[in-house]
């Protein structure tokens, strides 16, 4: 259900995004986004303004947690990267 509130001032319609399933995306100006995918065409990109927002990586997500030095990174998935393993036989 959609409401009308005042955002910075100006009218706007309003609709929860709880259960709303989508993707965080860097865009090439380096701006993260959420997308929100309606069909195999047609999607929205949300400008990301929350600064406490729960997020949880699905099972079937290829992602996984490096640690480079002091740096903790996610990324893509090793076999989607192609890295090779470093570990000695």
């Amino acid at each position: 259900m959609q409401k009308t509130y005042l955002y910075d001032g100006v009218p706007v319609s309003v609709e929860s995004a709880a259960g709303v399933r989508g993707v965080i995306i860097r865009t090439l100006g380096g701006a993260l986004l959420f997308r929100v995918h309606h069909d195999r065409e047609r999607f929205t990109d949300y400008e990301i303004r929350q600064d406490d927002l729960s997020v949880t990586i699905d099972t079937d997500e290829l992602a996984a947690f490096y640690k480079v030095g002091a740096r903790d990174v996610l990324d893509h998935s090793p076999e989607v990267l192609g890295l090779r393993n470093a570990e000695v036989d």
